[in-house]
């Protein structure tokens, strides 16, 4: 996955190593159990984090300053078609990883925190003067994790009735309400649609 993180956060409420604990664990936010290490590496490696202390902000009627740490703003960017399977669980994980880190500046802290999951148009990423587009990325991403495997798809996931999606290697629960594809007598499971149309391209298979 390849993402551009930018949290808001008062000015001097985390010292420069707090800052950096917290930006590791943004990076380091995608489940363990969930992707292959060979995806994960790679994906951690494409994302970017960036904590911004703004010298005014204001919220509200009141101004938010360094001796006030209740209040956190994160944007994060992803290319658009990854929005909808991953909104949900990026908020919740975004949230608890901020929670953490202003509780262990202040014991107190009850942070008011904003999480914003932005789509990037297909075509609007660029790297080294290059347009990407998400089936780009996905490559970027996946590619090493791909040739691993090459042969030994579809490739089961962690838990029973589990598989990792041959596209993006996100685990897929093999259930009634599954995306799936049959092919050659194997049953392939997808986070999304667009990945299943990928990969029966890839597999001139009909859907």
């Amino acid at each position: 996955m390849m993402l551009l993180i930018e949290l808001y956060l008062p000015s001097g409420v985390l010292g420069a190593p707090q800052r950096e604990r917290l930006a590791r664990r943004l990076i380091a936010f995608m489940d363990e159990d969930e992707h292959s290490p060979t995806v994960l590496e790679d994906s951690r490696a494409l994302t970017q984090v960036l904590l911004l202390e703004p010298q005014t902000w204001v919220a509200g009627d009141r101004t938010v300053s360094g001796h006030d740490n209740a209040r956190y703003v994160a944007r994060v960017s992803v290319p658009a078609p990854w929005v909808k399977p991953v909104r949900e669980e990026m908020v919740q994980r975004f949230t608890r990883i901020i929670r953490e880190a202003a509780r262990e500046a202040d014991a107190d802290a009850d942070p008011r925190i904003w999480v914003e999951i932005r789509g990037v148009r297909d075509g609007s990423w660029g790297m080294d003067g290059q347009t990407l587009s998400t089936p780009e990325i996905e490559r970027l991403v996946t590619q090493r994790r791909r040739e691993e495997v090459r042969g030994r798809v579809p490739v089961p996931g962690p838990r029973p009735a589990t598989v990792h999606d041959p596209i993006c290697d996100m685990v897929v629960e093999l259930d009634d309400a599954a995306i799936t594809l049959v092919h050659a007598g194997e049953t392939y499971g997808y986070c999304t649609k667009a990945c299943r149309a990928r990969h029966a391209e890839e597999l001139g298979a009909a859907i």
